[in-house]
């Protein structure tokens, strides 16, 4: 609680303070480099597609975008994304019931 005063009012106000500190690689993982050069690498091939009229060559950028969320996802599960702390769970799981 945070008490301060106001006009002459004395005020309480509760404080949201995160439950943990965030992580010192800032997100930078294996997992996320992945998803970011390969979606990007199909966002060109898409564009491409596009300007060019060729249908073959949208549909290929759309796999590849595809296709990097998935390594994405499957490295992350394997353990090369950003870590998750007891408390960072306990956190998501208090988030579901509310």
């Amino acid at each position: 609680m945070i008490v301060r005063q106001v006009n002459g009012e004395v005020i309480e106000e509760p404080v949201g303070l995160p439950r943990m500190a965030a992580y010192p690689n800032e997100g930078k993982t294996l997992a996320a480099w992945t998803l970011t050069w390969v979606v990007s690498i199909g966002g060109v091939v898409v564009a491409v597609g596009m300007a060019l009229a060729l249908i073959p060559l949208l549909i290929a950028g759309i796999a590849v975008i595809v296709l990097g969320i998935v390594a994405s996802a499957i490295l992350r599960r394997m353990g090369h994304g950003q870590p998750r702390s007891p408390m960072a769970r306990q956190a998501q799981e208090d988030d579901e019931t509310v």
